[in-house]
């Protein structure tokens, strides 16, 4: 085996395919370079073949959507809807609805994730429908702010919760916080340099805690229903407005994002035919039911008031009910900010991945490592940015300016769902939903962008110019005629790197 390895890093050292592209074969704008071996079977457990593995079955599908969808904002902060509502039934409705929207998003995602097995998520269907363009600012977003700033935030989150046992008469101190969250974030992303497998199991298991968390919440609140503790569940309140109610809807469906982690990984999926449509079927069910009942059981507790001046409402929940056993909350919020980590983690580092091994980012980024097969310099990029994010003390400020950008995206990938069924009505669509799905959630993803504009316009403005500050980026990755010295230099900081990872570009393609 070290032979076979010593082989092909002399070979990717020399190699133009598996390199930068030399001055006469640079190829910036193809879907992919990825070189071809011929009788490589990547996915009847040939181990030999360096290339992503398909690992991931049904399961573990659903531990993914449903780990990566839970999150802290359950167990924290649910006061935006009731808030936006004005009265506690209307937020429950609200909560149903997001439900379903978010249901109907999923499916649209699943319909793409059968009819293109490319992973990648949402670059790859901009990439498939609209071109690089488009696609290269999703990811010049992605990479730079959202992904790194994300994990940073959601692991500042763990490390809070986590360390709040041990500090039962005060907060935490700010250097345990960051030093909690900084080892945080090592952990995941060092277990997920070199196994696959291991960072699906990490997901399933923080999955199933997370739910059960909600379940200890959610069958506590059933027996105060039955103790008569009723009071607070009625339309009583301030009331609303059409715009208030659409605030409402965009801070729910905040709680819902994360349908389309699966598309990510399409590549690695055993079954993604059936994997897309049922994984995701059951995880919007399972995840709509467990958000409604839940956010019932904490009325059932405290006031409206009071939950909108909770600073954490699973923990004020857990303090009030659960007596002795109130510890369990932040531990559950610990977990489940943990498990979504490692998601945010697993998702974003294929999506940087296939935006390279396409041409359009370092090609370094595009190689896995021959033993573990897994995008390692992906993933140490990428945990240096969120590394560096994480000493940050308003890195969430940051991530309000491109949180409208979001639902852009999403509303032109399923733009490009409607565009691809009338350019392309051939093409095999082995999960097809009825057209009216698409159209209604485009229109409604647009109409979330035009309330994000009017509510916040400076963030919106902001947010674009990050968006635009891509454009002189990707001219560059598209920039065919550099000069020598300039090709000379990346080789060589490539080749370098390269042999210090023990990372080849992929011998096979996998979709």
């Amino acid at each position: 085996m070290a032979a076979e390895q010593e082989a092909r890093l002399r070979t990717a050292a020399t190699s133009p395919d598996t390199m930068v592209q030399n001055d006469e074969t640079e190829k910036y704008q193809t879907t992919s370079h990825v070189p071809q071996k011929e009788g490589a079977d990547v996915d009847g457990g040939n181990d030999s073949v360096v290339a992503m593995k398909k690992q991931f079955g049904l399961g573990t599908a659903i531990s993914m959507i449903m780990g990566c969808i839970i999150g802290s904002g359950i167990f924290i902060s649910p006061k935006g809807v009731l808030l936006y509502s004005g009265s506690v039934g209307t937020a429950l409705i609200i909560w149903g609805v997001c439900g379903v929207i978010a249901f109907l998003g999923a499916l649209c995602y699943a319909e793409l994730g059968t009819t293109i097995k490319k992973s990648g998520g949402d670059y790859t269907y901009l990439h498939e429908s609209f071109g690089s363009g488009v696609a290269f600012l999703l990811i010049w977003v992605y990479f730079i702010i959202i992904g790194p700033g994300n994990i940073s935030i959601v692991s500042q989150t763990f490390a809070i919760y986590a360390i709040a046992p041990f500090y039962d008469e005060c907060d935490p101190p700010q250097i345990a916080v960051v030093l909690l969250s900084q080892a945080c974030i090592f952990l995941i992303f060092a277990y997920n340099c070199f196994t696959v497998r291991g960072a699906a199991v990490v997901q399933a298991v923080c999955t199933v805690a997370k739910v059960l968390g909600l379940c200890i919440i959610v069958i506590a609140g059933i027996v105060l229903l039955f103790q008569g503790q009723t009071q607070h569940l009625n339309f009583d309140g301030p009331g609303t407005s059409v715009t208030r109610i659409s605030l409402a809807l965009y801070a729910g469906l905040f709680s819902y994002g994360g349908w389309s982690l699966l598309n990510t990984v399409t590549e690695e999926l055993n079954n993604p035919n059936r994997d897309f449509p049922v994984a995701a079927s059951l995880s919007m069910i399972a995840i709509t039911t467990i958000y409604v009942l839940t956010n019932i059981a904490y009325f059932t507790a405290m006031s409206p008031l009071e939950l909108l001046s909770s600073p954490a409402v699973a923990v004020t929940f857990g303090d009030r009910v659960l007596g002795n056993w109130a510890w369990l909350m932040p531990v559950s919020v610990a977990i489940s900010t943990f498990g979504t980590t490692n998601g945010s983690v697993l998702g974003a580092s294929r999506v940087v991945f296939v935006c390279a091994r396409d041409g359009y980012l370092p090609d370094l980024l595009s190689m896995i490592h021959v033993k573990f097969m897994t995008p390692m310099p992906t993933l140490i990029v990428m945990w240096i940015l969120s590394a560096v994010y994480g000493l940050y003390p308003d890195v969430e400020s940051l991530i309000n300016y491109t949180s409208f950008a979001y639902w852009l995206f999403v509303g032109i990938v399923v733009s490009g769902q409607l565009w691809l069924r009338y350019k392309r009505p051939e093409m095999p669509r082995p999960f097809k939903i009825h057209i009216s799905i698409p159209i209604f959630f485009v229109i409604f993803s647009y109409f979330l962008v035009f309330v994000s504009i009017f509510s916040a316009t400076m963030e919106a403005v902001i947010g674009a110019i990050i968006i635009v500050s891509g454009i002189p980026v990707y001219l560059y990755a598209i920039w065919q005629t550099k000069p020598k010295w300039l090709k000379r230099a990346l080789r060589s900081c490539m080749v370098f790197f390269q042999k210090w990872m023990l990372v080849v570009r992929q011998e096979v393609n996998t979709y």
